[in-house]
């Protein structure tokens, strides 16, 4: 009686550890999960002018058990990414998630340039169960260089004052502060204290070609523009300010500011013109006095005329005796 108790109790027993032991190896061979862009697949993605940009992409599970997962990136032009924490997916559950890029220095790299990056997701565990090693997939896709324009100018100084009815030629130098070539335009000039100045070669700062400073290239040009005064400019401290624009930021409809510099100098009005005045009217009255002089000595005087009818006088008493 007793050994048939016992062989009761372990086939009660046995079905119990077998449905345990079905349980905690879940069939894994049914169903898949993969991962992708929210964008499509083989996105690009541009940069903003601070080296930022944000990629959105997807984890799904199909499994009908959770998954555990984990992330690596493998960024572009250095740049920094924001940490993913490891994080479960639960059956059949579709997972967003946003990476991060930042701090790409864009001057540092031409315009419209292009790197690959990629995000790699690696499966942990199925429920707590360790899959094989090299569980993993990835996606990659692309990340470009903005395109940023503008100049810098510096005026050189001028060194000392300038006279008035002069002209004096001064440089102009020209730096694209952008990372690509690009053209000045609609260069223009203004002194607010002194408005008879004139720059009538102003253009010669137009359409000017300037590289970026990448690749070897000096980023720069000086170009030499000439300041005239009017002879009648009066003594006085000037201004004067220069600006131009990028042509390839007119022609984009970018709403950048303009290049500019200013610099301050004086203009004196010569005496030279009062001098020669002085001079002319000291030579006239010179003139007159020397033909005053002239005139004199050919004016015969009373005791000339005495002494030669002296003489002639004494001249006839000798002959007659």
């Amino acid at each position: 009686m007793r050994l048939i108790s016992l062989i009761c109790v372990f086939f009660l027993i046995v079905p119990i550890f077998s449905i345990q032991t079905v349980s905690a190896q879940p069939d894994i061979e049914v169903g898949d999960w993969d991962i992708g862009f929210k964008d499509g697949e083989n996105i690009t993605k541009n940069l903003d002018e601070d080296g930022e940009v944000s990629v959105e992409f997807w984890v799904r599970n199909d499994y009908p058990l959770a998954i555990e997962i984990s992330f690596n990136f493998d960024s572009a032009f250095g740049a920094e990414t924001n940490e993913i924490d490891s994080t479960s997916v639960s059956p059949g559950g579709n997972d967003s998630f946003v990476l991060e890029f930042s701090s790409v220095d864009v001057l540092k790299f031409r315009a419209e340039k292009r790197e690959s990056f990629s995000i790699t997701v690696s499966i942990d565990s199925y429920a707590g169960i360790i899959p094989s090693p090299g569980d993993e997939k990835s996606i990659s896709g692309e990340l470009t260089i903005p395109r940023i324009r503008g100049f810098e100018i510096d005026i050189a100084e001028l060194g000392g004052a300038m006279n008035a009815g002069t002209e004096l030629n001064i440089d102009v130098e020209i730096r694209n502060v952008g990372n690509d070539i690009d053209l000045t335009s609609e260069a223009m000039f203004e002194s607010k204290a002194c408005p008879q100045l004139d720059i009538p070669n102003i253009d010669a700062l137009n359409e000017i070609s300037v590289d970026a400073p990448l690749e070897g290239q000096s980023g720069m040009k000086t170009i030499q523009i000439t300041i005239s005064t009017p002879l009648s400019h009066p003594s006085k401290s000037c201004d004067l300010e220069i600006e131009l624009n990028s042509l390839g930021a007119i022609n984009d409809d970018e709403n950048i500011s303009p290049a500019e510099d200013k610099i301050t100098f004086e203009v004196r009005k010569t005496n030279s013109n009062d001098g020669n005045e002085g001079d002319k009217d000291s030579d006239s009255n010179s003139n007159q006095g020397s033909e005053e002089i002239v005139s004199r000595n050919f004016t015969p005087s009373p005791s000339f005329l005495l002494t030669i009818l002296t003489i002639l006088c004494a001249t006839v008493l000798i002959k007659r005796k």
